[in-house]
């Protein structure tokens, strides 16, 4: 080593000496404690606040240079009601003086015990820190702040910590202004040594409440983690989050979550790993990955997994006080969920869907692109769902509530938007839809079909197919939103149906059966129920063949009319149904109006045709059948049913079409009868008075005097009404 160099080590490590002698010399001859009043002085005079010391500071030289003290306090703002803005019991911090030579900060444990931070808002929106800093101050900070980090990001920075110990730190967040409290009332963290690049432990336990939100949460965070030495990049292994929460704002008003995992982040780069992960709360768990890049940036791209394995949802609901009751005890009690994901900052695809339901199992895959002009696909295949089960159950005891004139039909105005127009006319959609079994309304449908495609504001639906029944139905439909009001046609096909099968299923009754097909073409507009209705024109046509309707017995209400008429008895027959080998319509709508002149009625006993209209606005049916009698069967003690072979028995079909009534017109009948022979029994003609003059004379041109008839009765009407009455 040359002389020149030994001099200078020789007096570099001389003014070492003396700086560290000279530092000595102070704290042993330099007391801060006795600068304690001029610092307060100081910052009241800058400040306007007071600044307190309650104990002694203490300073410390080699080879730690560092600070304690206790009882330290800054008073509050003038006009708000906690007394200090900031206060601690102690504190404690030191930093390692020789390696600060070379440019490394060794810091030995910083220790902090009780600090209470109070910030506040009053009502007129101030806060009680606007006095220390105002709106430029902060603006002109925060940028220079943001370059110094800008800045600190290009270069490394030797730090080691020993140590950091929080202990009942408390911080407060009090604005009158919205009258929200929010608080960490405890807070303790606890930090082993720390050194950039190698792997320390912590632990950070947390008490929150919160008045808006209602909520207090406990929280324990736990882990291993690891800050890269040019604090880019933090690793964190072990990962354990334990939150127990109440109060109002939480479901149930009480609840645990647990989070573990582990995590590796780059700030700077914008990616994420997730591993691991593990959520559990409310009796369910989730486990996932998760890998992202760009992130903050338009240019983030993602992948994941998320398994949830089977559990019990409808106690999960139960626990967040929003169960739900369902018409199968067992319904959402097996849940389960897996998928993969992978999208982009406007993108996502998910793909191995598996939902497992109770007894149903759902595959498929779906995705979504561009939130401004949504662009949907969607495929799933479900091998069988009962929607049954998860309907609210039926109240036993309690009969259903039968629709009247007044309650019946549209209940309200209709003018609820049914369409999401403006939504509609953006959505680019691609969805397919298989059900192998679908249970709805007892009806058993197998190989259920939808088909959906939309585009600039057309919605194809083609097919929307089934089976049911040993029938099968088909349809196509068309709503279209480009204009400025929604079109929509409906064309609809059913051949082979059973009724007597779909019936069993449905009712487990025999109330209908036959051979049933049917087709429909319907086009209409609007955008709420009562317009379309209102609007609603088309064409249906039906046939049934082989079969039989429960619930009424034409024969028999013809019997019985034809006894109440005339005295005479036909027995006591009545199957409660009305069979028929051929049932067949059309008819044609228009406003929402369906009109029918052709109905057929075909039977070995009965041949019957019909007409009428059911007004979908009101759900009000009116409907005329007049059923010719063409077979005789024999009754029992009484005459025999071919007293009335021949005869035409008129029914009137009306009222809400939800329970319409069905009964013979006595007043046409009765004039049946009569042209047909027959004598009307005095006791039905006892009290009718002159309405049955005028009715013989109506019948038989008789007695009629000329300018005597009053030309305001209606001798029919007026008969009709008085045997109407005797009911």
């Amino acid at each position: 080593m040359s002389k020149p160099v030994k001099i200078i080590g020789i007096v570099a490590a001389s003014l070492v000496v003396v700086i560290v002698a000279a530092m000595v010399l102070a704290t042993i001859l330099i007391d801060p404690n006795d600068y304690k009043d001029e610092i307060s002085k100081a910052v009241l005079d800058k400040t306007g606040r007071q600044l307190t010391f309650d104990g002694d500071i203490k300073l410390s030289v080699f080879p730690w240079v560092g600070v304690t003290t206790a009882g330290v306090s800054l008073s509050n703002a003038p006009g708000f009601s906690e007394k200090n803005m900031l206060s601690l019991k102690s504190a404690d911090v030191s930093v390692k003086l020789l390696p600060l030579l070379s440019g490394e900060v060794q810091l030995r444990s910083v220790d902090i015990e009780d600090l209470v931070l109070n910030l506040m808002r009053n009502k007129a929106g101030v806060t009680n820190w606007a006095d220390l800093t105002g709106k430029e101050t902060v603006k002109n900070s925060g940028e220079k702040v943001a370059e110094s980090s800008a800045d600190g990001a290009k270069s490394d920075l030797n730090i080691t910590l020993g140590g950091l110990k929080v202990e009942n730190a408390k911080i407060v967040w009090d604005d009158r202004k919205e009258n929200v409290r929010q608080a960490v009332d405890d807070c303790d963290i606890s930090i082993d040594g720390f050194v950039p690049g190698k792997p320390f432990n912590f632990k950070v336990h947390v008490l929150l409440s919160s008045t808006k939100p209602e909520i207090v949460a406990d929280t324990n965070t736990s882990g291993t983690a690891t800050l890269s030495s040019d604090f880019k990049a933090l690793a964190i292994k072990d990962l354990k989050v334990l939150v127990d929460a109440k109060g109002a704002a939480v479901p149930g008003g009480k609840g645990q979550v647990s989070l573990s995992g582990g995590a590796a982040l780059n700030l700077v780069a914008g990616t994420a790993d997730i591993s691991n992960l593990v959520l559990e709360t409310y009796g369910m768990k989730a486990e996932g990955t998760f890998k992202g890049s760009g992130i903050g940036s338009d240019k983030l791209k993602f992948t994941g997994d998320l398994n949830i394995p089977g559990f019990n949802l409808k106690s999960t609901l139960e626990q967040m006080a929003m169960g739900v009751k369902t018409s199968s005890d067992s319904a959402l009690t097996a849940v389960g969920l897996n998928l993969s994901l992978d999208g982009t900052a406007k993108s996502v695809a998910i793909s191995n869907l598996l939902v497992n339901l109770d007894e149903t199992t759902l595959k498929g895959a779906a995705s979504f692109a561009n939130p401004d002009r949504p662009d949907i696909t969607l495929a799933l295949d479900v091998d069988k769902l009962n929607i049954d089960s998860y309907l609210p159950p039926s109240e036993s005891g309690k009969s259903a509530k039968v629709e009247t004139k007044e309650t019946s039909g549209v209940k309200s105005e209709g003018k609820e938007e049914l369409f999401p127009v403006e939504f509609l006319r953006k959505l680019t959609l691609k969805a397919d839809l298989s059900v192998k079994q679908l249970i709805a309304g007892k009806a058993n449908l197998t190989d259920v079909i939808i088909v959906a495609r939309a585009k600039d504001g057309i919605l194809n639906i083609k097919p929307l197919s089934l089976n049911a029944a040993k029938g099968a139905f088909t349809s196509a439909a068309v709503l279209n939103v480009a204009g400025n009001v929604p079109t929509m046609t409906f064309a609809g096909a059913l051949t082979g149906l059973d009724g007597e099968a779909l019936s069993q299923e449905m009712t487990g009754k025999d109330s209908f059966s036959g051979k049933m097909g049917f087709n429909t073409n319907l086009a209409s507009k609007g955008n709420d129920i009562k317009t379309i209705i209102a609007n609603l024109d088309g064409n249906l046509g039906f046939k049934v063949m082989d079969g039989y309707v429960s619930g009424f017995d034409i024969l028999f209400l013809a019997g019985d009319a034809f006894s109440i008429l005339t005295g005479g008895v036909i027995g006591s027959r009545n199957n409660n149904r009305t069979e028929f080998g051929e049932v067949s319509a059309t008819a044609k709508i228009n406003n929402g109006v369906a009109v029918n002149d052709d109905l057929v009625l075909k039977s070995p006993l009965l041949r019957g045709d019909g007409a009428g209209k059911m007004d979908l606005n009101k759900m009000i049916l009116d409907y005329a059948l007049d059923t010719k009698i063409v077979g005789s069967f024999e009754g029992q003690g009484g005459k025999s049913s071919k007293d009335l072979v021949g005869l035409t028995v008129p029914i009137n079909i009306t009222g809400p079409v939800a329970d319409p009534s069905i009964m013979v017109d006595l007043p046409k009948f009765a004039i049946v009868l009569a042209k047909s022979g027959f004598s009307i029994v005095g006791n039905v003609l006892k009290g009718v008075g002159g309405a049955l003059e005028g009715f013989e004379k109506t019948l038989t041109g008789k007695g009629a005097q000329k300018g005597t008839a009053d030309p305001d009765k209606n001798p029919v009407k007026e008969i009709g009404n008085a045997i109407k009455g005797l009911f």
